[in-house]
């Protein structure tokens, strides 16, 4: 009796090991993990999920995780970055008004698969990432990419990238009704198409801008977006041929160097970090740097210096002067007065 007491404590506190679910994802491409659909122990409102590799205290760079209140329940998605291993993911969910927990371990079993070399990358203003993956908000804007303005990639069109504006850099907005804003990217093995071609086109005086002009004119395809509710930040759409850009791992031959790091290969893969070898790096020389910031200021310093002696010494000189003549100028006093006697009467 004692035993199992004590094996019912522990597994509200540890929570039951459910067995592993397993489930196949690509490399260089986007997978979402909607963890209401997976057989917790309990399903209630006050759930909350903490997710991390098995064994470990956090998720990888590339994974990312966020919460939706509007279905009450969490999304793991990431996208696997190439040479990846399989890896495990361990979710825990805790009641907040008992503290029931439930333990489940994710098995995902990556595939290889080659990033794809054209890509058409942009950001959504107006959401959030775990707005966007629910309500079918998802598929609308995948028709809108295939269907309007990259129909010949219908039936290779993928995800390469997902990420919040705050993950990329961006300044969380001022206001707290504002969205943070989605920074999406679609990849084909097709050609672009020529309407992205027209579109880039269109919006590549926007790319310097920094903010973005709220009130710039409408692009020829804006509707198709605000058909489905999507309002693209036009400054950041850009299309992107990974055939012609260099990548990590190459060298000028174009021999590869070997497997790369999880960590950069999520970083290439969003287009976040561009990485050179040492020898690769163009050397400068620093003379002019220390003239600028050394022997200028110094030049100036010994010259106010000098100025100032020169003043301090002039005024000297002529306060001396001014006293000799003083003293030079005054009458002589009477005989009296030298002598320290008075006169009589």
């Amino acid at each position: 009796m004692l035993l199992l007491l004590l094996l019912g404590v522990l597994s509200v506190f540890v929570g039951s090991p459910d067995p592993c679910v397993g489930s196949d994802v690509l490399s260089s491409q986007l997978f979402i993990l909607p963890l209401m659909h997976h057989n917790f122990s309990f399903l209630t409102p006050g759930v909350s999920y903490r997710p991390s590799l098995r064994d470990m205290p956090d998720l990888p760079s590339w994974l990312h995780y966020t919460y939706s209140p509007a279905v009450r329940t969490g999304f793991v998605y990431g996208v696997p970055p190439e040479g990846i291993q399989d890896f495990e993911l361990e979710v825990i969910a805790r009641d907040k008004h008992t503290y029931e927990t439930s333990h489940q371990v994710f098995k995902m079993n990556v595939l290889d698969q080659s990033r794809k070399p054209y890509e058409v990358r942009f950001k959504i203003q107006n959401m959030n990432v775990e707005e966007l993956l629910v309500g079918g908000r998802w598929d609308r804007l995948h028709q809108v990419i295939s269907n309007d303005l990259w129909q010949e990639s219908a039936d290779d069109l993928t995800v390469t990238s997902l990420a919040s504006a705050t993950e990329r850099g961006d300044r969380l907005p001022a206001s707290p009704d504002e969205k943070e804003g989605v920074y999406v990217s679609y990849g084909s093995s097709v050609p672009f198409s020529a309407a992205l071609l027209e579109l880039e086109k269109e919006v590549e005086p926007l790319w310097h801008h920094q903010p973005c002009p709220l009130y710039f004119k409408k692009t020829s395809y804006e509707r198709f977006f605000q058909q489905q509710g999507f309002a693209i930040d036009w400054c950041s759409f850009k299309l992107h041929n990974n055939k012609k850009s260099n990548t990590i791992g190459e060298d000028a031959n174009g021999e590869d160097e070997g497997p790369k790091s999880p960590v950069i290969s999520a970083l290439e893969n969003e287009g976040r970090v561009y990485l050179q070898r040492r020898d690769q790096v163009e050397k400068r020389s620093y003379t002019f740097d220390v003239v600028h910031t050394i022997l200028i200021p110094l030049v100036v310093m010994l010259v106010l210096l000098g100025l100032l002696t020169l003043a301090m010494c002039c005024h000297r000189n002529h306060i001396r002067r001014f006293e000799d003549y003083a003293t030079l100028s005054r009458p002589d006093p009477p005989p009296y007065q030298r002598n320290g006697t008075t006169p009589t009467r």
